[in-house]
């Protein structure tokens, strides 16, 4: 490897700085600079010299920052500046672009709480996996049916579009949320997600769409997540509760 297309690589690369950039570029600048002396062993020399003299961070697998190799950054500043386009790209490359958030994070989200979660959970038409978005950060994606019958365009009815920065992302709405975040919760998040949604009837039991609970009950979904809302209702207001137990009688059952 000659000294001079390292020299000429990083020229190249400062055009990028300061922002991110795929491996599959790189080694398009590289094979650009060697011409018909390029290699992907080569190319693999020059990234791995770029990362260890600091002109490339990895974030994961196929993604570097290019930066100053001066400049130190924290690993939260990465995931602060970082991390929502990354999670953005992965979607978009790897659900055909239908997809939306839901869990406990489309609950956060819908009360304006961006801040990152260990793992965010993604429903799309056809994948189910546990991958890695930068660092630690997990996304787990996953897909909706019944009777092996995709309930994925059913339930993206109830969704909207939030940004966050500059990014835009689907994620459920408010009654969604509320019984996708009941759902299978664990015993670290049970009071956390309750304590939420006390908060959500509270404040918002003038404008709950209960057609949505309805839709979603109809389709064979989240028995068990309704009769939950229903008990927490019964410590917030009388009218929530009769409404969600006309529904679970008309729709659903009881659970005890």
């Amino acid at each position: 490897m000659r000294k001079n297309n390292f020299d000429i690589t990083v020229k190249s690369l400062s055009k990028h700085k300061n922002k991110l950039i795929w491996i599959n570029k790189i080694k398009e600048i590289i094979q650009n600079i060697m011409d018909t002396d390029y290699s992907e062993n080569k190319a693999y020399k020059i990234i791995h010299q770029l990362k260890n003299r600091w002109y490339l961070v990895n974030l994961k697998k196929s993604i570097f920052l290019v930066k100053d190799p001066d400049k130190e950054y924290a690993e939260d500043q990465l995931l602060e500046s970082y991390y929502r386009e990354i999670l953005k790209k992965h979607c978009k490359d790897f659900t055909n672009g239908k997809r939306y958030i839901w869990w406990l994070k489309a609950l956060e989200l819908n009360l304006t709480n961006f801040d990152i979660p260990e793992e965010i959970l993604v429903v799309n038409e056809n994948k189910q996996a546990n991958e890695t978005i930068i660092f630690t950060k997990q996304i787990i994606l996953k897909t909706y049916e019944s009777d092996k019958k995709s309930l994925f365009n059913i339930f993206n009815k109830f969704t909207k579009k939030i940004y966050i920065w500059k990014n835009v992302f689907p994620i459920a709405n408010i009654e969604l949320a509320m019984i996708e975040s009941l759902y299978n919760t664990s015993i670290i998040n049970k009071w956390y997600v309750e304590e939420i949604i006390k908060k959500i009837l509270r404040k918002q039991k003038k404008t709950i769409d209960y057609n949505i609970f309805e839709t979603v009950l109809k389709n064979n979904k989240h028995h068990s997540s309704i009769n939950r809302l229903y008990r927490l209702s019964l410590w917030i207001d009388p009218e929530i509760s009769n409404k969600l137990k006309n529904l679970i009688k008309k729709y659903s059952y009881f659970i005890n």
